[in-house]
């Protein structure tokens, strides 16, 4: 059984876009969400190996 996110699709997209073009770091994004700086590394790797499908539920 898989676990329900957190987050929405609109939130993982948003914040890894808010990374890669440079607008947040890290720590920030992840103090804003109240998450581990690991998390946000994660989806943005994701998205980097398989684009946008990587963050969908």
């Amino acid at each position: 059984m898989s676990r329900k996110s957190r987050f929405s699709f609109e939130v993982k997209l948003k914040v890894v876009k808010q990374y890669l073009n440079g607008e947040e770091n890290y720590p920030s994004i992840a103090n804003a969400l109240d998450v581990p700086d690991s998390t946000i590394r994660m989806w943005v790797k994701a998205y980097q190996v398989d684009g946008e499908d990587a963050l969908k539920p």
